[in-house]
């Protein structure tokens, strides 16, 4: 008589490895570096659900390696006084450009610059 026949255990499936929520989320930067520049920011962030920040945060570097996507606001001085999309009303000085451009250098795959509001 033979014995009933067991299940043969199935083999252990490891889960793919979830981004965290830190990951996940949008990183928009204003390259105008004051409380003008921040607050655009902050209104395309509330838009995309991401958070917000500006070219001269002392925390920039480690919330860009937790950013899955970093967008960076930087309209120009005419656009800015002809919108009235309040995240681009915040136009840059070039000094300012040119030292975030060096800060986001190691994370260039991930960064989008935004210079008018999508159409």
């Amino acid at each position: 008589m033979s014995s009933p026949a067991r299940p043969v255990p199935s083999d252990v499936t490891v889960p793919a490895p979830r981004q965290s929520s830190d990951e996940a989320r949008v990183l928009v930067i204003a390259a105008r570096p004051d409380d003008r520049g921040l607050a655009a920011a902050q209104v395309l962030a509330d838009r995309m659900g991401g958070a917000a920040a500006q070219s001269r945060d002392t925390d920039l570097e480690s919330r860009l390696r937790g950013a899955a996507e970093v967008i960076v606001l930087d309209p120009s001085a005419m656009r800015a006084r002809m919108t009235r999309d309040q995240a681009f009303t915040a136009p840059a000085e070039a000094a300012d450009r040119r030292a975030l451009l060096s800060r986001l250098a190691p994370h260039q795959d991930r960064v989008r610059w935004m210079t008018r509001p999508a159409a």
